[in-house]
């Protein structure tokens, strides 16, 4: 699928507002909420609920790739391509409070694209306890054992 750019975003402050809004919706067969979401950088993620005219229920992850511009020459200042986790989005920096709301999934791709967000949250997780010296700071080494 490719990218949908318009002029603006209907009176919406941010990217992740407007996208909220866009997957919030009711049709006669179903409905669709957001449950969460987050702008990670300009990529957005959010679960979200759909709930079946029959009642059945599923929590689903949306990626949408995101661009703003002022100078564009067409006047389209911002841009989005959205897809679902069962595409096996390549964005995988979804924050855990989103993954936690999402239900079960058979989709292959969703459940890769799910551990591999999972994975990178534990990557993160151990980057930041690392200990960083501070300047001026003098760090000792331990003996190196020679055999």
């Amino acid at each position: 699928m490719g990218w949908l750019f318009m002029r603006d975003m209907d009176g919406y402050a941010t990217a992740r507002s407007y996208l909220d809004n866009q997957f919030t919706y009711a049709h006669a067969d179903h409905r669709l909420t957001v449950l969460a979401s987050s702008m990670v950088g300009s990529t957005y993620y959010a679960a979200c609920e759909r709930i079946e005219a029959s009642g059945a229920r599923a929590v689903f992850a949306v990626v949408c790739l995101t661009k703003q511009s002022t100078g564009a020459r067409d006047g389209c200042t911002f841009g989005y391509k959205d897809m679902t986790e069962t595409m096996g989005p390549c964005e995988s920096d979804c924050p855990a409070a989103i993954l936690d709301e999402l239900t079960e999934t058979d989709s292959i791709y969703a459940s890769e694209w799910r551990a591999r967000c999972r994975a990178n949250l534990v990557r993160r997780k151990l980057e930041r306890a690392k200990p960083a010296p501070k300047p001026g700071q003098t760090i000792v080494f331990d003996e190196p054992s020679f055999q």
